[in-house]
């Protein structure tokens, strides 16, 4: 399952109460972590939570907080399924929070953190130009045990290190590192489904004066989505030949709502029986 928060501009909301401002710390508006599974090049919505630097401050809360929030509620739903996150989360205290809840996980991390072996000796993550480093059994400041990759490939500004860990079980119990690469490089997948969410449906440009009204309309967007994911998908093999270009190029929700094909009785007969499948078991803010 993946995890990728994205940021929600409202530069014309003065008024409206759960309106932050931004990284930059100049534009108004507040975030949206989406949790999604990959699937046929993009990820399928499973939950979210949303927040922004004043939300997190009339709760008295914090972003990391709001992490553990949204993490915890899908804890079911991940199983033995691991939590892919980016680097933005590679902060100790989240680590020791995912080892703790018995979440497994892979993180990239930050460039430049230093660990420790087992003896206490610094290990420092570096690695050069078109090289793969593998560090086993090192400590994130002597507290969190993981296997490390780093990897720095061609047309790169910089390498990426990937840490997995399994954590499910009665104690850490770490994949191999090679592992954690394969399964981290999955999440691009979500930053192509927030391209279709914001070109095809405006999901960045959704505004409510109250929060719970945004939530709904986030949920119902994420809902719709996905149903015009299945019934693209579905529309898939009739549109092109398996051996067509635009076959790979096009999402399953660009499909359904921009080339809006003739739908079948069948095939939306298919298509409301896998969106049951897929929506009625997850909760939702609905």
């Amino acid at each position: 399952m993946i995890g990728d928060p994205t940021e929600m501009p409202r530069p014309q909301a003065k008024r409206t109460d759960y309106v932050g401002i931004l990284s930059d710390a100049m534009t108004k508006g507040s975030w949206v972590l989406l949790l999604s599974t990959p699937y046929h090049g993009r990820a399928i919505p499973c939950g979210f939570v949303d927040y922004s630097s004043r939300t997190i401050n009339q709760e008295a809360t914090s972003r990391n907080q709001q992490h553990f929030s949204a993490f915890r509620q899908v804890k079911d739903l991940l199983g033995e399924r691991p939590l892919v996150l980016d680097r933005e989360f590679s902060y100790l205290e989240l680590l020791e929070t995912l080892v703790t809840e018995k979440v497994n996980f892979v993180i990239r991390l930050k460039v430049g953190l230093n660990f420790c072996d087992g003896e206490g000796k610094v290990v420092v993550l570096s690695v050069k130009p078109g090289e793969t480093r593998i560090l086993n059994k090192i400590f994130d400041k002597g507290r969190v045990f993981e296997n490390v990759i780093g990897v720095w490939k061609k047309g790169l500004s910089e390498p990426m290190w990937i840490t997995p860990a399994l954590a499910a079980g009665a104690s850490v119990t770490n994949l191999k590192a090679e592992e954690g690469l394969v399964i981290y490089e999955a999440r691009m997948k979500i930053a192509e489904t927030f391209r279709d969410l914001k070109s095809l449906l405006n999901f960045h440009k959704m505004m409510n004066k109250r929060r719970s009204l945004m939530e709904k309309m986030v949920a119902l967007t994420l809902l719709a989505y996905t149903l015009a994911w299945i019934v693209g998908e579905t529309l898939r093999a009739r549109s092109f030949p398996e051996d067509d270009r635009k076959n790979r190029l096009f999402s399953g929700p660009f499909i359904f709502l921009k080339l809006k094909p003739d739908l079948a009785p069948p095939i939306l007969s298919q298509a409301h029986l896998t969106f049951s499948q897929f929506v009625l078991p997850v909760r939702t803010h609905v």
